[in-house]
């Protein structure tokens, strides 16, 4: 799965991923649909493609329970 994701509740995800969206819609996410997938030969998804984006504020672990030496 390759999303990018704004904050802790928001993520852009490849439009045509409906069995993913509604996964997510599910999980209590709001989804921004992107329609992304003529891009994809070129070597990624939207997290790919968007791996230096600049965000305000400090720097948060989503993910403070992680396995160790992970």
């Amino acid at each position: 799965m390759n999303v990018l994701m704004l904050d802790h509740e928001t993520v852009c995800i490849e439009a045509g991923e409906t069995a993913q969206i509604k996964q997510l819609e599910r999980l209590g996410f709001d989804t921004i649909p992107v329609p992304f997938w003529e891009a994809s030969p070129f070597g990624g998804g939207l997290h790919c493609s968007t791996a230096d984006v600049y965000r305000e504020g400090t720097c948060q672990d989503y993910f403070p329970k992680q396995i160790e030496g992970f």
